[in-house]
């Protein structure tokens, strides 16, 4: 299963980490990550990326619970399409059937589970990517806004029966009370919020069916494996200046194996030689339209070890040299 989340998921970290003392651009560089996705819907980043910034702010700012705190700034908008059809649904139930559903679209390393019990239904979320770096800060913010979902859909009043974590207690017991307002738990066969099974039935106040429709229907397009391709790329591209854009190193990325990668990108009638050099000429045309660039660092960008490796590449892509691309480039502008 692919290691993505939607970069909305990043909404809310740069003030927090400024709040808490720390500099968001060192951390999210620290990891990876481009302070210019923030808030993006339609970019997908490593969630290890994620689990691992969560973990160390936890750890760096001493604020052990980064992500509940993160998890009060965000609300279900950070969903993108998933969020509309929730809010839309006709009942609270349907709302909670719909994320679960379609929870790939914003992460398909998510698991959203809904369960009918007896006095209880139970709304179980994991990491399908079990050796996920600080994966239980991960699981803390999804449920975090899985409980702020039910309140704005029920009411600021509404409390669980319980909370359930598989992993130890991360910060004070209090602060899981203060935030969840009911009893929590360590140490469970589940990670999961239990509330009374009638509030499935509860409709929401306003419903928009036309929107939810066109929700429903552009998510429908979109299976589990479609952001992998691009994902992909967007891993090709953020590795060829450190020349880590081999086939053996993204699929470590991405937490699968080559072979799988391989299977998975045919089924798109792709490879991953012709993404790397789709992506590498994409970004060429980028940099040498830029004539303040020099061809010497266009060449270290897309991860080639001798400029005259970019001149065959350019000649192949374009049929004609850097230099000659570079001028027609600029005289098209």
């Amino acid at each position: 299963m692919a290691d993505l989340i939607c970069a909305s998921s990043l909404s809310g970290v740069p003030e927090l980490i400024k709040d808490r003392g720390g500099d968001p651009s060192e951390f999210l560089g620290r990891v990876g990550i481009d302070s210019a996705l923030v808030g993006k819907y339609e970019t997908f980043i490593p969630l290890s990326a994620l689990s691992t910034l969560l973990g160390l702010c936890a750890q760096e700012l001493d604020t052990a619970d980064f992500a509940l705190r993160l998890a009060a700034r965000q609300d279900l908008d950070i969903l993108g399409p998933v969020a509309i059809a929730a809010r839309n649904a006709e009942t609270v139930g349907d709302a909670l059937r719909s994320i679960a559903k379609y929870a790939h679209v914003y992460s398909p390393a998510l698991s959203v589970d809904v369960m009918l019990g007896d006095p209880n239904a139970i709304c179980r979320i994991d990491t399908i990517l079990h050796k996920l770096p600080y994966r239980a800060h991960v699981v803390e913010l999804a449920l975090g806004l899985a409980f702020k979902t039910f309140q704005v859909s029920v009411g600021s009043e509404y409390r669980p029966a319980l909370m359930m974590f598989q992993h130890p207690r991360i910060a004070d017991r209090q602060t899981y009370t203060d935030f969840f307002g009911c009893s929590v738990e360590f140490g469970r066969e589940q990670s999961a919020m239990l509330f009374p099974r009638g509030l499935l039935y509860r409709r929401l106040p306003q419903v928009d069916p036309l929107a939810h429709d066109v929700a429903v229907r552009f998510m429908a397009r979109r299976n589990a494996e479609a952001p992998f391709s691009d994902a992909v790329s967007t891993l090709i591209v953020r590795s060829l200046p450190v020349g880590a854009a081999t086939l053996e190193q993204v699929s470590s990325l991405m937490s699968v194996h080559p072979r799988t990668m391989q299977r998975r990108l045919a089924g798109d009638g792709k490879t991953f030689e012709s993404i790397l050099d789709d992506s590498r000429r994409e970004l060429a045309i980028g940099l040498l339209a830029n004539v303040d660039v020099p061809l010497s660092a266009i060449s270290r960008q897309l991860g080639y070890s001798a400029p005259s490796t970019l001149t065959r590449s350019c000649k192949r892509w374009f049929s004609m040299g850097p230099l000659a691309k570079r001028r027609d480039l600029v005289r098209r502008t």
